[in-house]
């Protein structure tokens, strides 16, 4: 017998799982600390109503398997069951996480296996700074790593528009980003602080591959073709970093250069309020001034970038939640921002005014 509930209509049932859906964790961790728990969930009622038969589990099941999480060192068997029970034709989001260890080798090159069978608009990238770099045909300077004790970092691509063909018929792409056409994209550096316990910490460079491109950029020179081919198409770009030093965020808005259609741009600098991992550091001998101050600077230095970016419309800064450093960050944009054709709409967004 039917439960009462496999009684009522599909289309109310489809309304009910509507309800019943959520957006996944891992874009609500997105700008927190980089670690494994980014997929984990305490909402399982999707799980749970799936469950109940065989009927609701067809219902529930385009929704259930829209955002994938794939454990890089189980790809074969997550290809296996995603083939044989014909599900990637609901996959939307993909969630990748390698911690990519001499113990736990990855490839780099996942992604050309899984495009042939997934096409999401969303794929989130959890894994260590060189693994990120390789995959972007990107080498990272890993050499300082050591001061910074950078485990894991987030890259996220998303883009709009009807699916494109499948990998296998792009011979020649080595990037991830020129697998599809991405207009978003998002990189949580994590958090710098660590590397402020060392003497002239200034000169460490941070293992990033946001950081990589500004280094190979040459004023003097035209942009190398493979960058600009792999960040032309972006329309918005969102970048995470605890405490980054000032001279290292001047490399990530050196790499806005060759992203010509650069719309929004989207920054968080500090930990979120609450939290304390400034203070858990103050044990070493870090200088709490020090992280300050960088971010001051980091913040003029954007604020002039905002300003002459031309294909800017609108700059968010996520750290205007933080409520004891609004002020300061305010003053530090009005200085370059103020009386010019941008205008401060509130909890952090400036926006262009149209000319």
């Amino acid at each position: 017998m039917p439960c009462a509930i496999e009684l009522l209509p599909n289309e109310l049932l489809d309304q009910i799982i509507v309800y019943l859906t959520t957006e996944p964790p891992s874009l609500a961790r997105l700008h927190q600390a980089p670690d494994r728990q980014i997929t984990q969930s305490q909402n399982k009622q999707l799980k749970h109503l799936a469950q109940c038969s065989s009927h609701l589990l067809d219902l529930v099941r385009p929704r259930l398997f829209a955002h994938a999480c794939l454990d890089l060192k189980d790809e074969s068997a997550f290809q296996t069951f995603m083939v044989a029970s014909d599900l990637g034709r609901y996959v939307t989001s993909l969630v990748a996480i390698t911690e990519d260890t001499a113990l736990v080798p990855a490839d780099h090159y996942w992604w050309q296996r899984t495009l042939q069978y997934l096409d999401p608009t969303r794929i989130t990238v959890l894994a260590p700074p060189t693994f990120i770099g390789n995959m972007l045909n990107t080498r990272i300077m890993n050499g300082h790593n050591w001061s910074f004790d950078i485990h894991l970092q987030i890259l996220q691509l998303e883009r709009d528009g009807p699916s494109v063909p499948p990998f296998s018929e792009m011979d020649d792409c080595d990037s991830l980003l020129l697998a599809r056409p991405w207009t978003s994209m998002s990189f949580n550096e994590s958090s710098s602080l660590k590397a402020y316990n060392h003497y002239e910490y200034f000169l460490s460079r941070v293992p990033s591959v946001v950081g990589e491109w500004g280094f190979q950029l040459n004023p003097q020179e035209f942009p190398p073709e493979h960058l600009s081919a792999m960040l032309g198409r972006l329309t918005s770009f969102s970048y995470t970093a605890i405490f980054p030093f000032y001279n290292h965020v001047k490399l990530v808005l050196d790499s806005l250069s060759v992203m010509p259609n650069l719309q929004v741009l989207s920054v968080q600098l500090a930990p979120e309020e609450h939290n304390h991992v400034l203070e858990m550091e103050q044990r070493g001998s870090l200088d709490p001034n020090d992280p300050w101050t960088e971010l001051s600077t980091s913040y003029s230095l954007i604020g002039f970038e905002v300003r002459n970016k031309e294909s800017l419309v609108e700059f968010r800064s996520r750290d205007f939640a933080f409520e004891a450093i609004r002020e300061e960050l305010a003053l530090e944009l009005d200085a370059n921002l103020g009386d010019t054709n941008w205008t401060p709409e509130g909890n952090g967004v400036w926006r262009r005014r149209k000319t």
